[in-house]
């Protein structure tokens, strides 16, 4: 087998890896159960119980061919035994529900989306945007005929133009970076078409611990999967917090699956073509006046600041010298569970990004009997000004980019300042031909525990 690697980096710090499996504090206790609760705020959504089923109807609809359809809720809680069911029109292309709470919502039932014509089949993509967290209990499962998105976000941004707050109001924008012409007028939900392309993050709640039955104390703002989350062939998972943590499984044959954290007040603009990431972070002090010269890079740990070596271990022996601390905080991603886009007939990619980026004992798959898929890592793309300072990839960790008729995919993993990467990666092909590319890429430090070669 010949894998490629490349390592582009310098002045590598001596370390080693102590405990980091016992670190994290977020480890699940005995939970209790979830109560169902799933109370509308507004009197266009309708929840229908017949038994353990809930069905929610109505919503206020966008125009045109493809529209969404916009819930409002108080409390969104979903218990074990029960399933949720949003039912929609069959040319309706999102589902966004909105959950202004005090509290985050915790689902531990069945999410389902169904057409309301049982002769035509929902395309619709399901949006949940709680910013008080939202919890993924071990026992939640999905029956979704495309894609999830989960986001603690305060807004939506629709178009590069509309604003869509959880509490419902619709507000014209002004960005830096958008070609939309103004329309003026008063914006309503009518307005809202397409898909959401931005998120806005506010911090008035961050120092609020978030205290669920089924999740440990974490930030506000935080998501927490500890479930089997599946869905259908070529569809999305993207969970997008200030703090995002995945116990479970998240499986998306050939499709995509995105894990990102985001600190500060910001919006988030994201837009993806072919499973590639894109990503683009404004500063937001006034979320409806936006300047050209609010535009930080709030994820970015600084740039390349002259390196001049590179050192990389080939041995255990050596000493934990510095590394970040596990407990869960803005700007984080921990992955302890599972990540499966492998497909044998579509490509399937992976995209985590986060400040600081923390995989133990994980496995992350994007493996095809054809073309493998790809998996990247701190992001830092050319299309993307986002990237992750700090990313530590553990002994007990595996990634897989492999392909056994064609080629191998492509593992990327960069940090702006360290990366630590004492796990296995892979991205082999039919034969050396067609191996794939395993990249590490880090501006300050760079440490490879074991022998990159099998």
């Amino acid at each position: 087998m010949s894998l490629k690697f490349f390592y582009l980096l310098w002045m590598t710090i001596p370390l080693g890896l102590l405990g980091l499996q016992g670190a994290a504090s977020a480890q699940l206790s005995q939970p209790a159960p979830v109560p169902t609760s799933i109370l509308p705020a507004t009197s266009d959504t309708t929840v229908i119980q017949q038994s353990n089923q809930i069905d929610i109807l109505g919503g206020q609809s966008s125009s045109g061919a493809a529209p969404n359809v916009v819930h409002q809720f108080q409390e969104f809680n979903l218990g074990a035994a029960d399933a949720a069911n949003f039912v929609v029109n069959p040319d309706v292309a999102n589902v966004i529900s909105l959950i202004d709470a005090l509290q985050p919502s915790t689902i531990d039932g069945l999410l389902k989306l169904t057409s309301s014509d049982p002769n035509v089949a929902s395309a619709a993509n399901l949006f949940l945007v709680n910013p008080a967290g939202i919890v993924f209990g071990e026992n939640m499962s999905l029956n979704l005929p495309t894609g999830l998105t989960a986001t603690t976000a305060s807004g939506l941004l629709f178009e590069d133009l509309y604003r869509l707050s959880i509490d419902g109001s619709v507000s014209e924008i002004a960005l830096p970076v958008s070609t939309t012409a103004t329309k003026g007028g008063v914006a309503t939900v009518q307005d809202l078409t397409g898909d959401p392309n931005g998120y806005f993050f506010a911090t008035e709640s961050s120092s609020t611990a978030v205290l669920g039955p089924l999740s440990p104390e974490l930030p506000s703002g935080s998501i927490h999967n500890q479930a089997r989350l599946q869905v259908s062939p070529q569809a999305s998972i993207t969970l997008i917090g200030s703090y995002v943590q995945n116990d479970g499984e998240l499986v998306a044959p050939g499709g995509t699956v995105n894990l990102v954290a985001v600190s500060g007040d910001s919006l988030l603009r994201l837009t993806q073509t072919g499973g590639l990431l894109s990503l683009d972070l404004i500063a937001t002090d006034t979320p409806t006046s936006l300047s050209s010269t609010d535009i930080p890079l709030r994820l970015t740990g600084g740039g390349n600041q002259g390196a001049t070596q590179i050192e990389i271990t080939s041995n255990g022996s050596q000493l934990l010298t510095s590394t970040p601390p596990l407990t869960p905080d803005t700007g984080k991603v921990l992955v302890r569970g599972t990540i499966d886009v492998s497909d044998d007939s579509n490509q399937g990619n992976v995209n985590i990004v986060g400040e600081q980026i923390n995989l133990i004992g994980s496995d992350i798959h994007a493996d095809s009997a054809r073309q493998a898929g790809t998996i990247s890592i701190g992001d830092g793309s050319a299309n993307s000004n986002v990237s992750s300072e700090y990313v530590l990839v553990d002994r007990n960790s595996t990634l897989s980019a492999d392909s056994t008729t064609g080629s191998g995919g492509v593992i990327q993993i960069r940090a702006t300042d360290t990366l630590r990467f004492y796990g296995e990666a892979t991205a082999t092909g039919a034969n050396s031909r067609l191996d794939g590319t395993v990249r590490l890429d880090a501006d300050e430090n760079l440490d490879i525990r074991k022998p990159v070669a099998r």
